[in-house]
């Protein structure tokens, strides 16, 4: 059963309406990027007497829409992940569809579901989160080189885990180059997402590179 953590709920309601309202002079273009990327994964989960570590590398896809302040993104990846130690290979499957407003060109706010699915012998094992995130980018001395971050929180939850879910928390940070003629761009990334499970007392951490090459418009 998803669960709702709805002190968390109201305040990014609140504060996604007043910006979006707040925002509505700005008339950004209309922009798509589409990319794919290599993506090596880490898998770490530690319940403080043991712990258990799955890497491998997943192919993945993202869609970028926006349309004045408004903002729509999509992501998906899946790949085999195979052990340190004696246990049997799984594979991760994840997507993520986020909903956002972006009041400023440097601040984004956004929220939407990310699920996560760990396919393992013993059966699949899914990871449903609710999300709030807030990112912010700048130019690094050029508009063609920009670095941007984004920090999310989970506001509700349904995980089919080992113990009860607790909390969870995510960042990634990266730096995007386009060509100056050309409607392409290279991105690199470091992304890392950490679920406190039964009451604190494990942690179950994944961690993602992002090497994508994409392509994009601007109107």
């Amino acid at each position: 059963m998803m669960t709702v953590h709805r002190w968390r709920v109201w305040p990014v309601a609140v504060l996604i309406c007043s910006m979006s309202v707040g925002a509505l002079r700005a008339q950004n273009p209309f922009g798509l990027t589409l990319s794919m990327a290599p993506i090596p994964v880490q898998v770490s989960q530690d319940d403080g007497t043991a712990a258990t570590q799955f890497s491998g590398t997943s192919l993945g896809g993202m869609v970028n829409l926006s349309w004045r302040i408004w903002r729509l993104d999509m992501r998906y990846l899946e790949g085999g992940l195979s052990s340190d130690s004696d246990l049997p290979d799984e594979d991760i499957v994840e997507g993520e569809l986020m909903f956002g407003v972006a009041p400023f060109s440097w601040l984004t706010v956004k929220i939407g579901p990310h699920i996560r699915s760990f396919v393992t012998p013993r059966g699949t094992e899914r990871w449903a989160f609710w999300e709030a995130r807030v990112g912010t980018a700048a130019k690094l001395g050029s508009p063609h080189l920009v670095t941007y971050f984004e920090a999310w929180h989970v506001i509700a939850s349904d995980v089919d885990a080992i113990g009860s879910y607790d909390s969870g928390n995510g960042l990634e940070g990266g730096i995007r180059l386009s060509l100056s003629r050309l409607p392409f761009y290279g991105e690199f990334a470091y992304r890392i997402d950490q679920s406190k499970l039964a009451d604190g007392a494990a942690t179950h951490t994944v961690e993602q590179l992002v090497f994508a090459i994409g392509w994009m418009v601007r109107r």
